[in-house]
């Protein structure tokens, strides 16, 4: 339909009072059709896009406001429509040239036939509040709390104003195709494909056929975003090639590069796999995404939305995680990252029987030695994960608790890689 032709519905047309009172409010806020249509936009929303109303109703919410030709990467409006349920969650936007942090809650709007046919958006400026680290950032399918991540939404916002080539490294499942199409989301190329070359499967010289060729990824991508997964498989010719086209001028047909490996890349340029001029091209925009087990604060955060979700979709009773589990949860290494973690609590979802995942649904790590001492260390970092977790980190508390008294503890803690401030945040 077109927005000219749009119409909202009667129930807003008549309620001047309510209207009032939205326009009253410091916040931004929308009510949104299942299309995704804007309905209304109080007084707050039209003067921070300097549009009067009549301008904004029947356009899509996530193009108006924030330049998105796709859903916005914080978007929770499917778990409104579909579900039925409200939601919140933070993001960081650039307004101005300077990073701020959003606070975006959104709740249904049933009917008279108690469906729900809109939804409203309420969006706060928590700038002030949030002090780096106590609330999650969001980004696609990336949520962190842990400061240890900080960096990569900091990058994220900063990179995605310009065009060069980005480079991430990391261990298997921290996420860096999920951050690469993030990054796709929020830069200028939104509206363009963004297309995945994986290089293992084009190994090499190939590799340069499979990327080159008329219809291959690099002609799929132009005017959008390439992802590299796995470049440390491309034979010398392709590498050589692709440094020839970075170091160009920039051209807008040609697609942004984000290439991708599990490896240490500089160890790659040491032993000659990896070509000096190609590691060049990527070497002002190298992130390195930390592994889970360096991001404990985020553990406990994200285990309770894959619960929330896979509850959602296996009918499980699982609500949360019990004491046992949360143990557990804090203990294991994670060697597989968000990828295992994701896996484990789907598993745990099928099994559970309660409203709580038990010790036994997760896995168990076992030591690599059966001897004694290793035993009673998994023993006592067991018991000081569980105290923490009951204290929410204070170290005060949790001496008393433990009948340590606070340097032993301190000890302890640091033997075991704990940290107070993963477990102050705990639900």
């Amino acid at each position: 339909m077109s927005p000219r032709r749009f119409r909202p519905p009667a129930l807003y047309m008549k309620a001047p009072f309510l209207q009032n009172v939205l326009d009253g409010m410091a916040e931004s806020v929308k009510i949104i059709d299942r299309s995704y249509r804007l309905v209304y936009a109080n007084s707050t929303s039209r003067k921070n896009l300097g549009k009067d109303l009549n301008e904004l109703r029947g356009r899509s919410c996530h193009e108006m406001f924030y330049g998105f030709k796709e859903k916005c990467f914080f978007c929770n409006m499917g778990k409104v429509f579909e579900q039925g349920q409200s939601a919140t969650t933070y993001c960081t936007l650039a307004v101005k040239g300077a990073n701020r942090e959003f606070e975006v809650s959104v709740f249904p709007l049933k009917g008279a036939n108690q469906q729900v046919d809109y939804a409203v958006e309420v969006v706060r400026d928590i700038t002030p509040l949030s002090k780096g680290g106590a609330l999650p950032q969001n980004a696609g399918k990336i949520a962190s709390r842990d400061k240890s991540f900080a960096l990569a939404f900091d990058n994220m916002a900063q990179w995605a104003e310009d065009e060069w080539p980005v480079l991430l490294q990391g261990e298997k499942g921290t996420g860096k195709k999920s951050f690469a199409q993030a990054l796709h989301q929020r830069s200028r190329r939104a509206g363009g494909p963004f297309r995945i070359f994986h290089c293992m499967d084009n190994a090499g010289e190939e590799g340069c056929d499979g990327l080159f060729v008329p219809g291959g990824a690099w002609e799929k991508a132009r005017g959008g975003t390439l992802y590299l997964d796995g470049i440390c498989r491309l034979g010398d010719g392709t590498q050589k090639k692709l440094a020839e086209i970075l170091s160009a001028p920039a051209d807008d047909n040609n697609p942004r590069v984000v290439a991708a490996t599990s490896l240490d890349i500089l160890a790659l340029v040491q032993e000659e796999t990896i070509r000096l001029d190609f590691y060049n091209r990527f070497a002002s925009r190298v992130l390195r995404l930390p592994a889970l087990r360096d991001r404990k604060q985020d553990l406990p955060f994200l285990a309770q939305h894959f619960i929330e979700t896979y509850r959602v979709l296996t009918g499980s009773p699982a609500e949360k995680l019990g004491p046992e589990a949360m143990v557990q949860l804090m203990t294991y290494a994670w060697p597989g990252n968000i990828r295992e973690l994701e896996t484990q609590i789907e598993r745990a979802c099928l099994l559970a029987t309660g409203p709580q995942v038990g010790k036994l649904d997760l896995p168990i790590e076992v030591p690599k030695k059966e001897k004694l001492d290793d035993l009673l260390d998994t023993t006592e970092k067991a018991y000081l994960v569980d105290v923490l977790s009951k204290t929410h980190g204070n170290p005060g508390e949790t001496a008393q608790l433990s009948g340590l008294n606070l340097k032993t503890l301190q000890r302890k803690m640091k033997k075991h890689g704990l940290r107070a401030e993963d477990f102050r945040n705990l639900p």
